[in-house]
């Protein structure tokens, strides 16, 4: 047992293999059974990794109380604690946004900018509402109330999962613009790569051949900015009157994503790296927000397109 910790890790390095060798086996030539091949495989990591308190489904559209929908999202991390809907139409779900806390898109090779940023762009121009009324231990919280609102508004991380052909460029010019580049739409970046010219993949007294290995990159560099982005009510928070606000701002910049990774002298351990940092992240988001059941009742007895 006195190295538990060591075969905990190598777990990890195996499993990562064994996701990418998944993501990269070719099914046939049919792009939906291949699609949907791989969508199951990812979201079956983040059924892994995720607390049990999110649930995770497939193919989904996202919606808010001012009519506004997404486009499909392949795999929705939503949490039904305080909103427990899904409005199904046929086979179709929809999603109240108040509740999402991460959207993923499921790419292959083909990255198209075009259709990646429009896909962001649904994401973004969905709105939480406020108008919600619940009773707390101390109060009865009414989230329009000025001063007392928990949680004002909130938004989903964008995740994009894709298998490139080889790792990206890790000095890849990071002031290309969305139009130029779908992919800094995404708030995170997991790319699953073959790599099969690993030093691991050439030593045969090794048991497990590393053949496979996943890249990710983050948008956020550390927890405040995390807190900032995802949390719109903590946005115009006044720190420089407020001492204690302004100590946890500088433990929050201090703490990077990037310092929540495990290695060793030889080895990065990728995924188990990624469990902490985006758990981390999860943490930072107060989601889900409050369910506003008004919104949503004014939403539904609005004229259809005529929004009065």
């Amino acid at each position: 047992m006195c190295n538990f910790i060591d075969d905990i890790k190598e777990n990890y390095l195996k499993m990562e293999r064994e996701l990418v060798t998944q993501l990269n086996y070719n099914v046939n030539n049919h792009d939906l059974t291949a699609g949907s091949y791989r969508e199951e495989i990812w979201a079956g990591f983040f059924r892994r990794i995720v607390p049990k308190k999110f649930n995770i489904t497939r193919s989904v559209f996202i919606i808010d109380s001012k009519r506004k929908v997404s486009k499909e999202v392949d795999i929705a991390i939503y949490d039904e604690q305080y909103t427990p809907y899904i409005f199904n139409y046929g086979l179709i779900k929809f999603i109240p946004v108040e509740a999402v806390a991460a959207v993923i898109q499921c790419k292959s090779r083909k990255l198209d900018p075009n259709v990646l940023n429009e896909w962001t762009k649904s994401i973004d121009d969905l709105q939480t509402s406020n108008d919600s009324i619940v009773r707390l231990a101390t109060y009865v919280h009414i989230g329009k109330e000025e001063g007392r609102a928990i949680q004002t508004a909130t938004k989903p991380i964008k995740i994009l999962c894709y298998i490139p052909k080889k790792i990206s460029n890790k000095s890849q010019n990071k002031s290309k613009t969305k139009q130029e580049n779908g992919k800094n739409g995404f708030d995170i970046l997991i790319e699953a790569y073959q790599n099969n010219d690993n030093k691991e993949s050439k030593d045969n007294n090794n048991k497990y051949l590393y053949d496979g290995n996943l890249k990710i990159t983050f948008t956020d560099n550390n927890l405040l900015e995390v807190l900032l982005k995802y949390n719109q009510a903590d946005k115009n928070y006044n720190r420089e009157n407020n001492d204690n606000e302004e100590k946890t701002s500088e433990r929050l910049k201090e703490r990077e994503i990037m310092k929540y990774k495990i290695v060793d002298e030889t080895k990065e351990y990728t995924l188990l790296s990624f469990i902490f940092q985006f758990n981390q992240m999860l943490m930072m988001i107060n989601n889900p927000m409050f369910f506003p059941h008004m919104a949503y009742v004014k939403m539904f007895n609005k004229n259809g397109g005529d929004g009065k």
